[in-house]
Parts: structure tokens; C-alpha cells; sequence
């Protein structure tokens, strides 16, 4: 066929000059990964983070690097020094290196060669159009996209980057990180929820809001750790359970579990039958940098007789799946509040653990504005709580500006509605 001729392959380079039908097989996962990932993630230019964002979230997650750096003491009530740098030029910075490290190897040109290349081949076989992967979808199936369901893995695949990140198929962390990791541990706060309190009080646009039971600790990852959010959320999750004497405790001890204890109760419960699945589509995580997730806490959880359960929410229409997990998010805090005509609704409920594509996240609150817009109040893993915001730990206060201040606690539709699918588990009594 004569449109045939010259035809690259849009996975491996290779480039019909010859007319005929030859081609170079590749993986069609790592194919796919390439072709419709790579546009579209790129890895947090800052360093010691790793964070693989899609590059829509990319100002936002540069503005809350700024905030935890000290950048924005001056929007936390301290003055700044006189020669310090404008907060945006490091962002801006960092910015165009992630946009430079996205497009690597992808000038418009190329793009647009590709991208033709890619409709002809599909033409040829009748592929479908590819989507992107990501465990969460991968993990469970949805039964009915209205409505919020429980999960249902899917047995027996194995996954790749776009669910495990870059190193999905690594045997063994190295032993730099293994160092850092037992000597270092990772970096708590405590008290900051009673912090949050005073500043959700005070800022004026909060209508009311709910906070989770105080004694949860802010865990965050360690600088050039990589992506172990799924274990700090874990960690977070555990600190309730120790402090409060929840229901399996005794199993934790007094301290929170370190990510290779994680590992090992994870690896034991897939032994015991418990979401065995979990290994099949992993390969294993003991030893490794493997992102895990919402399975992974639900499998460690059960082994440990802590009570819980998981909930997923898909919705195709744009905006049902962020309004749906918002209502169960207030539902949930609802439960637990005495008196519901209080501005500030402190409660003693645990967090909830939290997942969409890609990272996940500890949600300690709720919060309905008086324009009638909704946030989640979370602890981000990837981020450590700004020096401006512990020294207030323990103190009674009033803060100038407590809108910018509570900007790195603060998750709405802007964030959320980048995301279709999300997963949140709770601690059951």
C-alpha cells in the first residue's frame, strides 16, 4: 500500500521504507506508558523530592514547596529579609526545568510526526484509542459509574510504571536509601491539627469546618526518599490508632511503623491469603521503592485485626466524582460531631486514607467556604509543615493572614477535578 511508505512506528522509532508490513515489537505497556504518559507527567524539579506530577499540577505543587521552604514566611505573618528572592523566581525556575525535562525529545515536530504516525497504525490494526493507566483503575472494578462502590481487584495482572512508579521493577532499593531510611525514619509534627483549628476559626471566608481527632501527626517524607507517601499515609493513619488505643494496637506498640515494618506486614498478609493478589501485580515490594496504595493499607490493616474498609469513586461526567467524594467526606465527619451548630467541629474520628492517580494523601477535616465552594483538609506526605506553622504548636493565636497560611492544608475542585477516580479508606469501630 502505498500510504504505507516512510510510516514510523510510534513506539520503537522503526520507519517502513520499504512498503510492507514489517514491524518491531515492543511491550504494549511500556508502549503505551511512553506514548501517552510521557507528555503528560513530569517528575518535581525541586530537590530531594521526586514527585511525578501531571504538569497541570505543576505551579500548584511548586507554590506549596515554597510555602513549606519558608519562601512564603512573609504570607504566614513574618517579614522577610530585605534581599530575599522574589518567591516566584525559584518556582519559575523550577517550572521551566520540568517543562524542559517533559518535552525532552518531543519538539513539535516530532509530536506532530508522531502523533500521525500513531492514527495510521491504528488504522491498520483497528487499536483503540489509548488512555492512560493508573493503578487506581487498575486495582478494582467499578460496577456502576454513578455511584460510590466498594473496590474489586483485578486479578493477576502485573503493573508497570504508571501504576508503580519509575522503579516498578526494581529487586532492591539501594543501600544509600536503606541508610537513610533506618537512621533518619521520617519527619512527624504533632499538634499542628489544634493549629489548623484556630486558623480555619479566624479566617474569614470559612463558613465551618470539621477537623479529625487532634492527636494525628503530620508525617512527611524524607528529602530524596522518593514515593513512599503510600507508607507515610499508613504512618499517619497508625498514629490515631496508637494514641487512641484503637483495636489492634497492640500489634503497632508505642511507635509508628518504619516503611520496611510496613513492607513486612504487607508481604505476611499477601502470605496469609489476605488481598493475595497484591504480589501477582506487584511482584513483591519488600526491599523495593514500589509505590503502594489503598490494597496494600487495606491488606495491613486486616492482618493486624484494625478494623477498616475502602470505598472507590468513578464518575465519567466531569465534576460527579469530585462532588461525590466531597459528600462522603462531610458525611463521614458528620458522624462524629456533638454539636453541629459550632463554627470549628472537632471530633474524635480517625483520618481517612486517601488515593487518586498517581498519590495519595491523609484526610484530617472538611471545609465548606461561605461562597459555598468545599475543601478537603489533608496532611500531604509530600510535604513537611512550614517553620511559621510549628512554632504556633501549643500557643493560642491570632494570625494576620490565615487563608495563605492554611493554602498547603486546603484541597478543592481545582486540585481534585484534574482526577475521575479516587479511593478513601477508613478505620471502622
Amino acid at each position: 500500500m502505498a500510504q504505507d511508505k516512510g510510516m514510523v512506528c510510534p513506539f520503537c522509532g522503526w520507519e517502513n521504507v520499504a512498503g510492507e508490513y514489517e514491524m518491531l515489537l515492543e511491550d504494549s505497556a511500556s508502549a503505551s506508558e511512553r506514548t501517552v504518559e510521557d507528555p503528560q507527567y513530569a517528575e518535581c524539579p525541586i530537590d530531594g523530592c521526586g514527585e511525578l506530577l501531571v504538569l497541570q499540577e505543576l505551579d500548584y505543587h511548586l507554590e506549596l514547596h515554597a510555602q513549606e521552604s519558608g519562601e512564603s514566611d512573609d504570607y504566614l505573618g513574618e517579614e522577610a529579609p530585605a534581599s530575599a528572592p522574589e518567591p516566584e523566581a525559584p518556582i519559575a525556575r523550577a517550572r521551566r526545568e520540568s517543562e524542559r525535562q517533559a518535552r525532552s525529545g518531543h519538539g513539535a515536530e516530532t509530536e506532530t510526526r508522531q502523533a500521525k504516525a500513531i492514527s495510521a497504525w491504528k488504522r491498520i490494526f483497528r487499536m483503540p484509542s489509548v488512555s492512560p493507566t493508573h493503578r487506581i483503575s487498575s486495582r478494582k472494578r467499578h460496577h456502576d459509574d454513578s455511584k460510590t462502590v466498594a473496590t474489586h481487584p483485578t486479578r493477576g495482572k502485573r503493573l508497570g510504571k504508571s501504576q508503580l512508579g519509575k522503579y516498578a521493577h526494581e529487586d532492591r532499593m539501594p543501600d544509600w536509601l536503606v541508610s537513610l531510611l533506618k537512621k533518619d525514619g521520617q519527619i512527624t509534627s504533632q499538634g499542628v491539627i489544634a493549629v489548623l483549628a484556630q486558623l480555619l476559626g479566624s479566617s474569614p471566608s470559612t463558613k465551618y469546618a470539621y477537623l479529625c481527632h487532634p492527636c494525628v501527626q503530620h508525617v512527611s517524607k524524607l528529602k530524596r526518599e522518593g514515593g513512599f507517601c503510600g507508607y507515610r499515609n499508613i504512618q499517619m493513619l497508625s498514629s490515631y490508632i496508637i494514641h487512641t488505643k484503637s483495636k489492634g494496637h497492640e500489634h503497632l506498640g508505642d511507635i509508628l511503623p518504619s516503611v520496611f515494618r510496613i513492607q513486612d506486614y504487607i508481604e505476611t498478609a499477601w502470605d496469609s491469603g489476605i488481598n493475595a493478589q497484591g504480589r501477582l501485580e506487584t511482584g513483591g515490594v519488600r526491599g523495593t521503592r514500589k509505590y503502594i496504595g489503598t490494597p496494600e493499607a487495606l491488606a495491613m490493616f486486616r492482618l493486624l485485626d484494625i478494623p477498616c474498609d475502602a470505598q472507590g469513586i468513578k464518575h465519567k461526567e466531569a465534576g460527579k466524582s469530585e462532588a461525590q467524594l466531597m459528600e462522603y467526606v462531610e458525611n463521614y465527619f458528620q458522624s462524629g460531631v456533638e454539636d453541629p451548630t459550632q463554627h470549628i467541629r472537632q471530633t474524635s474520628l480517625p483520618p481517612l486514607y486517601f488515593q487518586h492517580a498517581g498519590h495519595s494523601l491523609t484526610i484530617i477535616g472538611f471545609e465548606k467556604l461561605r461562597n459555598g465552594a468545599r475543601n478537603l483538609l489533608v496532611f500531604d506526605p509530600s510535604f513537611h509543615d512550614a517553620s511559621a506553622i510549628v512554632r504556633l504548636v501549643g500557643q493560642s493565636f491570632t494570625h494576620p493572614m490565615p487563608d495563605l497560611a492554611l493554602k498547603m492544608y486546603r484541597r478543592g475542585n481545582k486540585y481534585l477535578r484534574m482526577y475521575r477516580e479516587f479511593e478513601v479508606l477508613r478505620l471502622v469501630s
